[in-house]
This record gives structure tokens, sequence and C-alpha cells, in this order.
């Protein structure tokens, strides 16, 4: 008995100093970039020695998919939550919305970025997530379809293309054309914008 709790209480410590790595990991590669950033400074920011970055992580390229693969955790949850409640114009907004805001609060998202930005100079396979993106929102824009709530003329596939590069443009702009608006901010008013062109004027989405 006393074996197994004491195993089970390595496996979450274990747990926990990944975790803390992954967190510290993301800071590093989001302030620094791949190329730029060493494993030293990773265990310096925690107070841990290389030796343990290593145990967990043989490699900076191991580690920087770890970051990623993390990302796409939370976006499946994200996913889930938002096909619970039905794809839609509005779902889709909101969901935009809420991966902006935890952009601006979590850094591993915004390592997964620009990590997968620097793809090329990483030697591990790396998620794709704005692949992702363009499937979950062409998947509700055909809902919308469906439901009436898109204009007829609209071509999903193009529609979808133009609304992703649009969100990946606010991100790439924000820092460098900074008024003191949030990134959730601009991501309701480029909603705003494509409603206009989006939204059958028949029926609408039922937006509040």
């Amino acid at each position: 008995m006393h074996e197994k709790q004491g195993m089970m209480k390595r496996a979450e410590q274990r747990a926990q100093t990944r975790q803390a790595l992954l967190e510290a990991a993301s800071l590093e590669f989001e302030a620094n970039g791949y190329a730029a950033t060493v494993l030293s400074d990773i265990s310096d920011r925690l107070g841990m020695t290389k030796g343990t970055v290593y145990f967990h992580f043989p490699t900076k390229a191991l580690l920087a998919q770890a970051v990623t693969v993390s990302w796409t955790v939370m976006w499946d949850e994200e996913i889930a939550a938002s096909r619970a409640r039905g794809l839609s114009l509005d779902e889709l907004e909101s969901l935009m919305i809420r991966i902006a805001e935890r952009f601006q609060s979590d850094a591993l998202i915004r390592a997964t970025i620009r990590l997968v930005r620097e793809r090329e100079l990483i030697e591990e396979e790396l998620p794709r997530p704005f692949d992702r993106w363009l499937e979950v929102t062409k998947e509700a824009l055909q809902a919308s379809r469906e439901s009436g709530a898109l204009r007829d003329d609209i071509d999903v596939d193009a529609a979808a293309w133009q609304i992703l590069a649009n969100l990946v443009g606010i991100q790439l702009l924000i820092d460098d054309l900074n008024d003191g608006r949030s990134i959730a901010d601009r991501v309701r008013e480029m909603w705003a914008v494509h409603r206009v062109t989006l939204a059958n004027p028949g029926r609408g989405a039922a937006h509040s």
C-alpha cells in the first residue's frame, strides 16, 4: 500500500515538474524564439538542474513539440465546448474571442504560434494549428449556411480563409500597432465587419 502511494506521489511530482517546464519553456520560446532559447535558461528560470530538463525532454526540439501539443489539448477542449453548443456564426465569434482572451494571458498559446512559424528550424513534427482553425471555421460557416444564417452566394472555403487571415493578422499587428486595444476587442471589430458580408439579411444570426 505504502509502495503504491509512493509511486503515485512520484508520478504526480513528475507531472508537476513537466508542467512547470512547459510553462517556463513557453516564456523562453515566446520571448527569444526557438533558435535563441537554450535549455539552461529554462532550468535557471525554475531553479532546476539541466539534468532535470533532460530527464523530461532530452532535446530542445522535443520540448518545443511538447509545448505545441499542449496547445492542441486546450484547443480540443474549446472546440468540444463550441460543438456542444452548436457551431454557427455566433459560436465561431465566441470561440475566436475566447482564444483571443487566452492569447493575451497564456504564454503557451503565444509560444505555440511563434514555434509554428519557426517550424523549419525544429527537428520534430509540430501540430498545425492554422489547419485546425480553418477546418472549424469552414464547419461553422457550413452549419450557418444550412440554417439559413449565411448568404447563399458566399463561398465557404474562401470566406473561411479570409476570416483566418484576418485573425492571424490581428495577432501579428497587435503589438506593433499598439493603441491600447486588446486582441479580443480587435476580434470583435473583425466580426462586426464580416457579419455585414456574411449574414443572410433575411435571417441573420442570433447575435446580441
